[in-house]
């Protein structure tokens, strides 16, 4: 992870590696463009989601949105994912037909694995080799459009649109490539974006957008919503609330993500009254003591109830017995004025 807290020393070396780091890179880019590397294609329209900084720019929910968006539209739908951390990523393997959920989300991974649970109709094919997934996934269910799930940077597989995500209040982190900063690439290389969407921004008034690096092309705006509390009852049974029911309501909250401050800022915009939280880096591998530590600090704040994300919920619900009623909230993403105008543009380009 970059940083940017570094001086002195310390600073110089991690500005040096990231010269070098920015180079390695850059070059990498220019043998697939000039043809030293190959880029396979698949016979079908490919969608690369991605971004060109560490952390949670949210990649997760756009491919949510973006697949129901197309499924809706008529078109089917494969997403492809690498699986980060689960047991299949060094393979080619089908989460889900879209109809039934094979694995659990240790072996699937959990990003793979809660879009499976939340989508219906869209198969999903995990493996590091995307490639090689997408012909499984031709082979198997013929569709007409392929999601890539965080594949800015994986260029040996064509894309048709390559979308950017960038956090709108931090779309460049510090301007420098890793280590130094959170940029996986130079910013210069955003030139190979077709659409850029700016998360986590101001989508209730309209005024014009310039992004470095993107030229014309266009910029949309969208944010972070609470969806739906969702939570399992003593029958196994996943329930779906309101977001409200815990309005007012003490609550402790935990979440492994990019972002973990912000996930407690949403809750606390939901009036939660937030006694204590836990926060764990991006993935994390959730132990028994880490899950005990987190269930015996929400009973000593007093909370009530327990809160954390759905990425994190589907890892550890079944893990031990939670003293208190634990839910999960679900995050949706809302383009605001933009919302016709980005689906059109994607619709016109699956014609093209």
């Amino acid at each position: 992870m970059g940083s940017d807290n570094a001086t002195g020393v310390f600073a110089f070396l991690l500005l040096v590696l990231s010269i070098l780091y920015s180079a390695i890179i850059t070059m990498r880019v220019r043998f697939y463009q000039w043809g030293f590397f190959r880029t396979h294609r698949l016979p079908c329209k490919v969608i690369s989601i991605g971004n060109i900084t560490l952390g949670g720019a949210g990649k997760t929910p756009m491919t949510i949105y973006l697949a129901k968006t197309l499924y809706r539209l008529g078109f089917r739908v494969v997403i492809l994912s690498r699986g980060y951390k689960g047991q299949l990523e060094q393979s080619c393997s089908i989460i889900t037909d879209g109809k039934t959920v094979f694995m659990d989300p240790e072996t699937a991974g959990d990003e793979p694995y809660l879009m499976a649970e939340k989508l219906t109709g869209i198969p999903i094919v995990v493996g590091k080799n995307r490639y090689e997934c997408g012909q499984l996934a031709i082979k198997k269910f013929t569709p007409q459009v392929i999601l890539l799930d965080d594949a800015f940077q994986h260029l040996s597989l064509y894309r048709d649109i390559n979308i950017v995500l960038m956090d709108f209040t931090r779309p460049l982190g510090n301007r420098h490539v890793l280590p130094r900063g959170l940029l996986r690439e130079p910013a210069p290389n955003l030139d190979r974006s077709d659409l850029v969407i700016l998360t986590r921004a101001d989508i209730d008034h309209s005024h014009s957008l310039t992004v470095p690096y993107v030229g014309n092309k266009p910029v949309f705006r969208c944010r972070h919503e609470p969806d739906q509390l969702m939570h399992t009852d003593d029958n196994g049974s996943i329930v779906l609330f309101s977001p409200d029911k815990l309005t007012n309501q003490k609550v402790y909250a935990f979440s492994g993500i990019a972002n973990n401050y912000d996930f407690v800022q949403m809750l606390s915009g939901l009036q939660y009254q937030i006694t204590g939280s836990s926060g764990f880096d991006d993935h994390h591998n959730y132990s028994d003591l880490d899950l005990e530590t987190i269930a015996a600090n929400a009973q000593n704040s007093s909370a009530k109830f327990i809160v954390t994300t759905e990425k994190d919920y589907v890892k550890i619900v079944k893990k031990i017995n939670w003293p208190l009623p634990m839910f999960a909230l679900g995050i949706k993403l809302n383009f605001g004025l933009d919302s016709q105008k980005f689906e059109s543009i994607i619709q016109s380009k699956m014609v093209t």
